[in-house]
């Protein structure tokens, strides 16, 4: 009799790190079926855990079944999680998922466990890449006055460095410049508000009176686009 045990696709599995997200496990024997019972060892790289409220669940999609099985043994820090299995056939049937976390300050790279899944002396590699943490979308908007001072808003600071030039500097820069709109804030007679530049740090604007002569106005802006995520 010979256990034969896999990990799942998509393999590796690809986390960012922070994310909590699931791998699957199939096992089959060769030989006469093993009833239920057989221990499942799971040892996890450095850097990612079985997650103290996670779960391992047994999937059988054709009979309908997904149901949360109990952990034998998990040790201390997280890396190695023990389970039993289900009856065991002659081919996959149904598979297990288990709940894996990145730790947030794991580096990014590929992390492979050559003896990470094992069942009685049968042995598997088990695989995972953490992966670069992903740009977010992030808004930045607010209000500028004639002078150059902030009215309100956050994540910004404003300096009027000549007659109606406004140089707005966010305080996180984005991955890439974001696209800026800004309007006037005031006047029945609409100033003329324009756009001049825009980089990943900043954005400079440039005012004029509703005749089209430079002068300080005061105007709304907001910054939308893709920033690294906080920590």
């Amino acid at each position: 009799m010979a256990f034969h045990i896999n990990q799942g696709n998509p393999n590796p599995l690809i986390l960012e790190p922070g994310a909590n997200a699931s791998f699957t496990i199939e096992v089959y024997v060769d030989g006469n079926p093993v009833e239920p019972g057989e221990i499942i060892q799971v040892k996890l790289p450095e850097g990612l855990v079985f997650p103290p409220t996670g779960e391992i669940r047994f999937i059988n999609l054709d009979s309908g079944i997904n149901r949360p099985l109990p952990i034998e043994s998990r040790d201390p820090d997280g890396r190695l999680v023990r389970f039993k299995a289900e009856a065991i056939g002659n081919k996959p049937e149904g598979f297990y998922s288990v709940n894996v976390l990145a730790a947030a300050t794991a580096a990014p790279g590929d992390r492979t466990v050559p003896d990470g899944l094992t069942i009685g002396a049968t042995s598997a590699k088990l695989s995972f890449r953490v992966s670069a943490p992903q740009p977010v979308e992030r808004r930045v908007y607010g209000t500028v006055a004639a002078s150059g001072a902030v009215v309100s808003g956050t994540g910004f600071t404003s300096v009027r460095s000549a007659t109606s030039t406004f140089t707005i500097t966010f305080a996180r820069p984005f991955t890439s410049p974001p696209s800026v709109v800004a309007t006037a804030a005031v006047g029945l007679a609409t100033p003329i508000v324009t756009v001049h530049s825009v980089s990943t740090t900043a954005a400079v604007i440039f005012t004029a009176n509703p005749g089209g002569t430079w002068s300080p106005q005061p105007f709304h802006f907001i910054a939308m686009g893709l920033a690294a995520p906080t920590a």
